[in-house]
């Protein structure tokens, strides 16, 4: 009896541990043409990349010009040098800041993804997705 008991045990562990492993990482696929595509050098400095290239500038000037544009259905923000596959606290820190001004301007749709030096985000590592 006690054996049944330790190999039930034993498997209810290993389903538990098999549950708690973290999601593969998801890559972008952008299926609107009108998106707003940002990039995020640092928590306080953006560009634009589409849909007309800015220069770098402060993101508070840089979401002031961007509420000018007219209403975009979706922000994607690329988060450039953040290595990880996964949001972590120093995601949080530095893209609180981007989220929050980019859902000031109205869009309904916000993606962070990481960067890798592109232009275009599709098929980039998916950070987070805000409906």
């Amino acid at each position: 009896m006690k054996i049944g008991i330790s190999i039930a045990l034993a498997a209810l562990a290993v389903s538990l541990t098999s549950c708690a492993t973290s999601r593969p990482p998801q890559t972008f696929h952008n299926t609107d043409n009108n998106a707003v595509v940002i990039d995020s050098l640092d928590q306080k400095t953006g560009q634009m990349l589409q849909p007309a290239a800015t220069v770098r500038e402060d993101s508070n000037m840089f979401l002031a010009k961007a509420a000018n544009l007219s209403k975009r259905q979706t922000t994607v923000v690329t988060v450039e040098n953040y290595n990880e596959s996964q949001p972590s606290l120093q995601y949080h820190i530095r893209g609180t800041q981007w989220f929050i001004g980019v859902q000031s301007l109205g869009n309904e749709h916000i993606v962070s993804v990481q960067d890798k030096g592109v232009p275009n985000p599709e098929g980039l590592i998916t950070l987070t997705e805000y409906f």
